[in-house]
């Protein structure tokens, strides 16, 4: 599975990026949701991990934008809050479609799970089952 992981910090985006292919994902970044949604539609991602609060385009019109060209896409919003709280944000993404919701930071197991995978399945055990 793809996963394409959206953040504008380009520390997280890196430390995301590691998470997820820790996990056993192919990984593409984007440091924007414009970048992000281009990669979804040009990459075939099965799944966006995408921060609520960036610049310009936020991940909540991520979302809504997202859904339009790709509805069967798993969205999984994360968000460390702002000033709205991280509850109240992560709750419109949900309301706006995401299926999972994390606030940071999140533990290897919260991401594993919020992207379908169980945490204890690593990309090298997968190759022994």
């Amino acid at each position: 599975m793809k996963v394409c992981v959206i953040d504008d910090d380009p520390l997280m985006l890196e430390h995301l990026a590691e998470m997820v292919a820790g996990l056993g994902f192919e990984v593409v970044t984007a440091p924007d949701a414009d970048t992000g949604l281009r990669l979804v539609e040009s990459q075939g991602s099965d799944v966006a991990v995408v921060d609520i609060l960036m610049p310009d385009r936020d991940g909540l019109t991520f979302i809504m934008d997202v859904r339009r060209v790709r509805p069967d896409l798993r969205i999984v919003a994360i968000s460390g809050g702002g000033r709205l709280g991280a509850g109240s944000l992560l709750s419109m993404a949900g309301g706006l479609g995401a299926d999972a919701t994390l606030v940071k930071p999140f533990s290897n197991s919260d991401l594993a799970a919020a992207l379908g995978r169980p945490a204890a399945i690593r990309i090298d055990d997968t190759a022994q089952k």
